[in-house]
């Protein structure tokens, strides 16, 4: 049976749009350094963009469920208690229709869609408007020399659930793997829920892991009824400090006493400098990828200054992944990270 990690198939999908997206840049300086029209643009912006195969994330998530149904089955399928009385707490607060209380996939892939079709659409305007600005007609060489630097790919905005304010901006790649850390997170949910209301199953824990985030911490490794597990669901737009947020990894599971669930042996604040180690690694590796891109870009305009600096900047990320690496207190830790990054 497979074993999905949903660390690596996040990563996966946040490295498949970052390719896209730097694509797209390549495309965007090489239209602009050989004064193509926004038509020739436009045209190869479709060869990119339209026809994206979404069936990897899809067959992830259909293999994630069968996968957490089958461990349900082998653990609890054999002793069977009376659904009588979990039937009925189950029906009064809504679980036989989850579907609507946790996200539904295919909604979710209509938002991957129309946030990519707004970014194809924003990278055009911007594209017309560099052909446009008087800049680029004066001196096209430094334009995109700097033009280069200032480009960006955040496109997401997001709120203050408190104040409504903008708090910031992610990258389609973000916002894209986001949504398909929650698909395959609360399908887990959802099957394991279903599975425990069908064998009569009404405690349910969410064990502790590594790396886990410090909102996440403070509900794991604790016993819960089937309405306490509800409580904790939310929306795929809520934000950090909710459980099920768009970065968390946790899993529920239906709670057997005779497990010693495994229990985090570090203080609050080495767990805290775990999960900002292993994001940060992630965060510095995808940002290799685009600088990457931007050399390439660089090279191409002629521009072998910005190389030299942008190479000082690969180097130097290096050398902080490394040291991050090197910051965690085991051999298995240090794996893990090298592992989500390969």
């Amino acid at each position: 049976m497979k074993n999905t990690n949903i660390a690596e198939s996040v990563f996966r999908v946040n490295l498949k749009y970052v390719d896209l997206q730097n694509q797209t840049k390549e495309l965007f300086f090489r239209c602009l350094d050989e004064g193509r029209d926004i038509n020739y643009f436009r045209a190869k912006m479709e060869q990119i963009w339209g026809n994206i195969d979404y069936t990897f994330m899809e067959e992830e998530i259909s293999s994630y469920e069968q996968e957490i149904h089958e461990q349900n089955m082998e653990k609890f399928g054999m002793k069977k208690n009376n659904t009588k009385d979990i039937l009925k707490v189950a029906t009064a607060i809504g679980v036989r229709i989850l579907g609507k209380k946790f996200l539904d996939t295919k909604k979710s892939f209509d938002k991957i869609q129309n946030t990519e079709a707004k970014f194809v659409i924003q990278k055009e305007k911007e594209y017309q408007n560099s052909l446009n600005s008087l800049a680029y007609k004066v001196d096209k060489e430094e334009y995109l020399k700097l033009k280069v630097q200032k480009y960006s790919n955040q496109i997401v905005p997001y709120y203050s659930k408190t104040t409504n304010e903008l708090v910031r901006e992610v990258e389609l790649s973000t916002y894209c793997s986001m949504i398909h850390n929650t698909n395959l997170t609360r399908t887990g949910w959802n099957t394991t829920l279903n599975d425990a209301i069908d064998m009569g199953y009404t405690k349910f824990i969410i064990p502790y892991h590594s790396f886990s985030c410090p909102y996440c911490i403070a509900h794991q490794n604790r016993v819960m009824t089937l309405e306490e597990v509800i409580d904790l669901t939310g929306d795929i737009e809520e934000q950090e400090g909710d459980i099920l947020h768009p970065n968390c990894k946790c899993s529920l599971v239906i709670y057997d006493k005779n497990i010693d669930y495994l229990k985090p042996s570090y203080s609050k604040s080495e767990l805290e400098e775990q999960y900002h180690i292993r994001q940060k690694t992630n965060s510095l590796t995808l940002q290799k990828e685009k600088i990457k891109t931007d050399i390439k870009i660089q090279q191409r305009l002629g521009n072998e200054d910005q190389v030299d600096i942008l190479n000082q900047q690969r180097n130097k990320i290096n050398k902080e992944i490394r040291k991050l690496k090197e910051a965690l207190p085991t051999t298995e830790l240090k794996k893990q990270v090298v592992a989500i990054n390969r």
